[in-house]
């Protein structure tokens, strides 16, 4: 793979245009020269997503916001998030980041049902970073119930990042499958729940299709079983959130239902903030505490932490904040209005061509599979006209998550139409196997499936290295 010419073209597009640094220079450049080449490369790779063509990824995609966010970012650029006596505002930021997250998740409902509880939660890294700290929180949870062998029930369908969770925490997920619509099949799942169960996972809805899970139904099994229910809004919790008060239909997924003890959402991706913040909430203060860490005996002083992390940047609290209190609920409701119905139009376009068929009807992803040939010939031949849509696998499938850029670009629609339709005549010519597959964001290449591991460490050691190797 170090040798294959499509990925050196394709990680290490720059490698004649400017200097490899294989070691520190000895000399350093000058600002200007520093950002002339940044700002080179930034173009070449902004052109894509601004055209409209990029699932997901971007998902404002206006600059003029990324320019305010990084604006508001310079200001605490240099602060550690840790040391609220220098910088009092970041408790400020945090708190009322979280404290409007959790009423758009009607968190008050849990005070209402049991006055001693108050939902709350932390602001994090990202999404696998929320469900890292929840999934540490319910093992802490069920050894506090004597549980020494804790594990997960999670449908197939869940964020590799309660995988990944499981593996570093030495917990054991156990998989249910998915029913016909491709949500979580709630009768294997409970089936599964045994006396080391610490939780249960649904999702509202998953990255692979956008599908909502039943979490109702998981909510009263979660009550009846006395185990912790996670609900991975990662993905779609601000802007499904908009749909009830717009008056589209939406299942119920928060802190309204009882069984719910945890609810992951990115603030990164619709709440329209910087790269590299989300939000864990927990149904009471005592759940948050498990992800403390404190030590009262280092040498440095006494240190505390709200999780795995330690230091923060408190750019990204100041940049959260400022997208939060700039938009408020009039400014998500008008953005998630104009998302809901790009997507409703997309899903138009695929029911229109007999060939395809989509994957549940989800409000912001649109989600496209068939049943007449591979269809990531289909991808293949997109990605000819530019566009880059993400691969699944088990169906095979891609997906197109609806976004800013897909709002502000008129007629991106019928340009998708037209070369959807044209990929389909392309599939329908093909004989041999297509150059794509699934791979999580982007679009991989369809090879033996034994081989996938020495493939993806291979390529993460390529993605971390100078050229030549």
């Amino acid at each position: 793979m170090r040798n294959d010419p499509a990925m050196v073209d394709s990680l290490f597009p720059y490698r004649d245009k400017y200097e490899t640094h294989h070691n520190m220079p000895e000399k350093g450049s000058s600002r200007q020269e520093v950002l002339r080449q940044i700002k080179e490369m930034h173009d070449a790779e902004s052109a894509p997503w601004k055209g409209g063509k990029i699932s997901g990824s971007f998902y404002h995609g206006d600059q003029d916001h990324y320019d305010f966010l990084n604006e508001a970012f310079g200001y605490y650029s240099q602060v550690n998030s840790i040391q609220r006596d220098v910088c009092p505002s970041l408790t400020k930021y945090e708190g009322e980041i979280i404290s409007m997250t959790l009423g758009l998740f009607h968190a008050e409902e849990v005070n209402k049902r049991d006055p001693k509880q108050k939902a709350c939660g932390s602001l994090t890294t990202g999404g696998t970073d929320s469900i890292f700290q929840s999934v540490y929180v319910h093992r802490e949870w069920g050894v506090d119930k004597g549980i020494s062998q804790p594990e997960i029930v999670l449908p197939v369908s869940a964020h590799p990042a309660f995988y990944k969770a499981a593996h570093y925490l030495n917990m054991k997920t156990v998989v249910a499958k998915l029913d016909s619509n491709y949500e979580v099949d709630v009768q294997d799942l409970e089936s599964k729940i045994n006396s080391n169960t610490v939780m249960i996972v649904g999702s509202a809805g998953n990255y692979g299709h956008g599908i909502i899970d039943p979490i109702s139904k998981l909510s009263d099994i979660a009550v009846k079983h006395n185990v912790g229910l996670h609900v991975d809004c990662c993905l779609g919790g601000f802007i499904l959130a908009w749909a009830e008060p717009l008056g589209i239909a939406c299942p119920v997924f928060d802190f309204r239902l009882p069984g719910v003890t945890a609810i992951s959402a990115d603030t990164h991706k619709y709440g329209y903030s910087l790269k590299g913040t989300s939000t864990v909430l927990f149904r009471n203060e005592q759940l948050r505490r498990y992800q403390y860490y404190g030590e009262v005996d280092w040498p440095g002083g006494v240190y505390v932490s709200t999780g795995f992390n330690g230091s923060k940047s408190g750019g990204l609290f100041a940049a959260t904040w400022a997208a939060m209190v700039h938009y408020g609920k009039e400014g998500y409701m008008n953005r998630a209005r104009k998302i809901f119905d790009v997507n409703k139009r997309l899903q138009k376009v695929v029911d229109s061509i007999p060939e395809l068929k989509l994957i549940g009807r989800s409000l912001f992803i649109t989600a496209i599979s068939s049943d007449v040939f591979n269809i990531y010939h289909v991808n293949d031949y997109l990605k000819t006209k530019g566009w880059r849509m993400n691969g699944q696998q088990f169906p095979n499938a891609f997906h197109f998550c609806v976004t800013g850029p897909q709002v502000t670009n008129e007629g991106i629609v019928e340009l998708f139409e037209q070369d959807l339709k044209a990929g389909v005549a392309y599939a329908k010519e093909q004989k041999g196997d297509p150059k794509s597959a699934a791979m999580y964001g982007g679009a991989g290449k369809e090879i033996d499936h034994s081989m996938y591991m020495p493939m993806l460490i291979a390529y993460t050691d390529v993605t971390q290295s100078t050229y030549p190797f």
